[in-house]
């Protein structure tokens, strides 16, 4: 019987990430290539993939950005290597980079969970499902999820940092060998980005230090311990300290604080927790529910220290965003959609973490109102109080699987419109290209815009290998210049 109803209570897990992810992918299928994608793609240094690849990282590393390996891998297995027209293939890409990035999140979720909340198999399905549901019903990246350069600098170092905690925990348990290479390995994209840096190093000390309480008396294991931490720092070294970060510094022309850094980030989390409660009430629906499971799962063997999960859930979305705003001198609460992605998911992460333990804390206080028939009671209120919540404001509109099908039509004309024009520009004999409209569809936060401006002219040099001040559709079609311009 128990067996029963473990497959009905996984298969009806199951239907429900399938219901939160579908309407994600049809947006992710009306994707077109944008921005930095034209960059990456043109084969400026050499028309050898492989060697196209090192010489752009080594490049970049020296007069941009001091992401080598990932700069190296993205330009490496860029959809745009294939020099055709994409079409639906570009989106089919980004559904691959967000599906196996889910897979990841969903494995290093199970260990993660299981040993840092003490809960069982079942438990944890539960909990990571909530956690899933809450990052993907509150808000959507655009530059994560539909944009391939987006989704492999951001998602996939994300995804390798929740791997590379999760092989930290199942080599500690096991002291199996090839836990500790994967843990080296799914390190090094996460280590080689600078707003990784902080967080892997961070979270890689607390598993080892906090949670497995390491003897430092022991020299071997020491040394064992510290190995994977030397190779982050080092890894973190060349990227932080690469030429080419001091360069794209100073093309922003501005003088950076970092008491003013400091200060502006507080205030980020601030307003994002404020627009949290106010503009998304599944949200906190979703983390009554975390504190209820919490609840039910009874008071924790070991220690149950929330204040130790809020430091930490700050420092590392601290460390995250640091050399962004640092970088930028940033005043404002503004930051790019694909970093807002890693703070967000930083932030709720955090939160989840931190509901289950207050319920485990609570349990013994509260358990008894969720035995017997006092628990349908509560169950009861909690769910009228929860369809109010919704219902008010129409605040259900706002769940991003609602939102995204109610503009369904909006997304599919926006891709035929830009995917319209990049057709017009390949297939296009002239060396000076003018793309004419008479208007362009509607601004939609599922849909992320190639990337041409009606104002900019786009003449770079064919050898061009990347520039700071506009995108790159002219380098890798191989016109002398693109205009896009909107006849009133």
């Amino acid at each position: 019987m128990n067996k029963k109803q473990d497959i009905i209570r996984d298969l009806c897990i199951g239907i429900l990430y399938l219901l939160i992810i579908f309407p994600m992918l049809y947006s992710m299928y009306n994707s077109v290539p944008a921005c930095d994608d034209f960059s990456f793609g043109s084969k400026t240094i050499s028309d050898n993939v492989l060697l196209n690849a090192i010489g752009y990282a080594a490049w970049n590393w020296k007069n941009h950005s001091g992401r080598w390996l990932t700069f190296f891998l993205q330009n490496l297995i860029n959809p745009l290597n294939i020099q055709r027209h994409m079409g639906r293939f570009y989106g089919i890409c980004d559904i691959v980079v967000f599906l196996l990035v889910f897979a990841v999140m969903l494995y290093s979720f199970r260990i993660i969970l299981s040993k840092i909340l003490e809960l069982d198999a079942k438990q944890v399905k539960f909990v990571t499902f909530l956690i899933i549901a809450v990052l993907f019903t509150t808000y959507y990246y655009s530059e994560a999820y539909n944009w391939y350069i987006g989704s492999t600098a951001y998602t996939v170092p994300f995804a390798l940092l929740l791997l590379t905690i999760a092989f930290t925990i199942r080599y500690e348990e096991t002291l199996e060998k090839k836990y500790y290479i994967g843990l080296i390995l799914s390190g090094l994209i996460p280590a080689t980005n600078e707003f990784m840096d902080v967080p892997i190093g961070v979270l890689y000390l607390y598993v080892v230090l906090g949670i497995f309480r390491l003897n430092l008396k022991d020299k071997k294991q020491f040394i064992n311990r510290l190995i994977p931490l030397i190779i982050f720092v080092i890894g973190g070294i060349s990227c932080v300290f690469a030429p080419g970060n001091f360069s794209r510094q100073d093309s922003y022309d501005v003088q950076p604080s970092v008491l003013m850094s400091t200060k502006q980030i507080v205030i980020d989390i601030i307003v994002r927790l404020k627009d949290m409660v106010a503009r998304h009430p599944l949200a906190i629906i979703i983390f009554v529910c975390l504190i209820l499971l919490g609840i039910r799962a009874g008071r924790m063997s070991g220690k149950n220290n929330i204040i130790v999960t809020a430091i930490l859930t700050f420092i590392v979305v601290f460390g995250a965003v640091f050399p962004y705003v640092y970088g930028r001198a940033m005043t404002t609460t503004y930051l790019d959609v694909r970093m807002q992605y890693l703070f967000d998911y930083i932030i709720i992460i955090g939160i989840s973490i931190g509901c289950v333990r207050f319920g485990r804390l609570i349990s013994p206080k509260c358990a008894g109102l969720l035995d017997g028939k006092r628990k349908f009671v509560v169950y009861g209120i909690f769910g009228v109080l929860s369809i109010i919540a919704l219902i008010y404001n129409s605040n259900y509109s706002r769940i991003v699987q609602i939102d995204i099908i109610d503009k369904r039509e909006l997304i599919a004309e926006s891709y035929d419109y830009w995917n319209g024009i990049i057709l017009e520009i390949e297939n296009s004999n002239e060396d000076d290209v003018v793309i004419t409209r008479e208007s362009e569809p509607a601004w939609t936060p599922y849909f992320l815009y190639v990337g041409l401006v009606e104002e900019d002219v786009y003449n770079l040099p064919l050898d061009e290998i990347f520039s700071n001040d506009i995108i790159m559709p002219n380098v890798y079609y191989k016109k002398a210049s693109i205009r896009y311009v909107i006849e009133d």
